[in-house]
């Protein structure tokens, strides 16, 4: 769920999961607490590793990809920030929250919204030339993100992110 009135291309930790369409178990199996990944699940860690090649502001901590989706802690920096400086939860402020939220006009570089529908984008399209299966949509229309707000929830979200894995028996959308 979106913040209202939140800039999403504040410096920041956010928390975002990418599901596959209809939960299909298409990006590999979970083999004890390991992801053995599909070459469609390879092409999705590829994309996701190769996210700060394109958006020079992003800065990739944990993630993992899962058979039926992907979870990752994104940090966006402001592009004035030195490139060895990573942003911090501790740079959110909570002026960010006041500022209104825009409703027109071009997406902006950095915004957290474009770096996630560019990952789908060059993971479907590269799916899609494996496939032979041109057009068709691999992920669900919407994703999850979180504003991480401080070093115990961005901890706690490493956390999950790391045993995600062996938990995902427990996963409502596991399939056998």
């Amino acid at each position: 769920m979106r913040l209202p009135y939140y800039d999403y291309t504040d410096a920041g930790a956010y928390f975002v999961t990418v599901c596959v369409a209809q939960h299909r178990c298409i990006l590999g199996e979970v083999q004890d607490t390991d992801v053995a990944l599909s070459r469609m699940g390879q092409i999705a860690l590829a994309m996701w590793e190769d996210l700060p090649e394109h958006f020079s502001q992003v800065h990739l901590d944990q993630f993992v990809v899962m058979p039926n989706h992907v979870h990752g802690i994104l940090f966006i920096k402001n592009e004035s920030q030195d490139n060895e400086q990573s942003a911090s939860v501790r740079t959110q402020r909570a002026a960010s929250l006041r500022r209104p939220m825009r409703t027109f006009g071009p997406l902006q570089a950095g915004e957290l919204g474009t770096i996630v529908r560019s990952y789908k984008s060059a993971v479907t399209r590269q799916v899609n030339l494996l496939r032979q299966t041109p057009g068709h949509s691999l992920w669900q229309k919407k994703y999850y993100e979180h504003v991480i707000r401080d070093e115990p929830d961005l901890n706690r979200i490493r956390q999950y992110i790391v045993t995600n894995p062996s938990r995902w028996a427990e996963d409502k959308y596991y399939r056998d």
